[in-house]
């Protein structure tokens, strides 16, 4: 199979961005070439992929390039604002990173997953690492939801070991390495909104380093968003919060059910790697 990484924007390339990590491990798995190219040559069949929000404004080019090819598998990638206007774009199957509900529902769905660099830094630590923290959490305030999962971590010390730390921006914190040690290294990971939908790093983060991710439902503006079960497309086992003063609670059926959750956990998620895997293969060839 041969992925086109395509590209009609000079200043974007899929193969820099950090959300391309969880893609590019399933296309490495499944032996994919990766060509990037900035016009798609005529033939049979390819997957496409398109860092889309570089290229809102410009669906009619994309759509020329698909032309080119009779059946072709499309990855719309990066674009958690839903700017690119997907409505002008045909392929015989489509995949929308950090989709939105109601707008992207008839699409097949895609999250944030983990960046790039995740899979060499786990790599080379060496496992198993003992679960010795209850929580671990370290992010920028950059808006309520995350002021109020930091204000919560500051109550909760006497009854759980957490390492909770605020930083200044966005990759401003400790270094790769000491982030994924602490996500080894801990039971729970919560992992609040992202900027506009629920979705974040941190949740597939969290599953690759066999964390509980506590996911958020709601947006960083404060709406109510029935957002992962929807997104995976089946019912997921970790656990969803509306209210961040409910975490002493989740935590308490957290710790007593460990780790038969983390082993369902971990479970759930080799399946859906393998289940979207063979879903991808599946569209490829029919």
């Amino acid at each position: 199979m041969i992925a086109y990484l395509l590209s009609l924007n000079p200043d974007a390339n899929i193969a820099d961005q950090w959300d391309f990590g969880f893609l590019k491990d399933m296309f490495t798995d499944l032996d994919v070439e990766f060509e990037s190219v900035d016009t798609i040559p005529k033939g049979d069949k390819a997957i496409v992929v398109i860092p889309a929000r570089h290229h809102a404004g410009m669906e009619k080019q994309v759509q020329k390039e698909l032309d080119n090819l009779n059946h072709c598998v499309l990855f719309l990638m990066g674009d958690e604002e839903a700017e690119f206007d997907i409505d002008q774009i045909q392929a015989t199957h489509i995949w929308v990173q950090n989709p939105h509900l109601g707008k992207h529902d008839k699409y097949n769905k895609l999250g944030t997953g983990y960046p790039q660099h995740m899979s060499d830094i786990l790599e080379a630590v060496v496992l198993p690492i003992k679960k010795n923290v209850d929580i671990f959490y370290a992010g920028q305030k950059t808006h309520q939801r995350r002021e109020e999962l930091s204000g919560q971590l500051k109550t909760m010390h006497r009854k759980n070991k957490i390492e909770a730390y605020d930083t200044q921006g966005f990759t401003q914190g400790m270094s790769h390495l000491d982030y994924y040690m602490g996500m080894v290294g801990a039971k729970v990971a919560p992992a609040p909104s992202g900027a506009v939908i629920p979705d974040s790093f941190r949740l597939f983060e969290a599953l690759e380093c066999m964390a509980i991710p506590i996911a958020d439902q709601k947006t960083a503006k404060g709406e109510v968003m029935e957002y992962w079960d929807w997104l995976f497309g089946e019912i997921t086992p970790f656990p969803h919060i509306t209210n961040w003063e409910s975490l002493p609670a989740y935590m308490k059926e957290i710790k007593k059910d460990y780790p038969h959750n983390i082993h369902k956990q971990t479970a759930w998620w080799l399946m859906f790697k393998r289940n979207f895997k063979l879903k991808v293969l599946e569209q490829y060839n029919g």
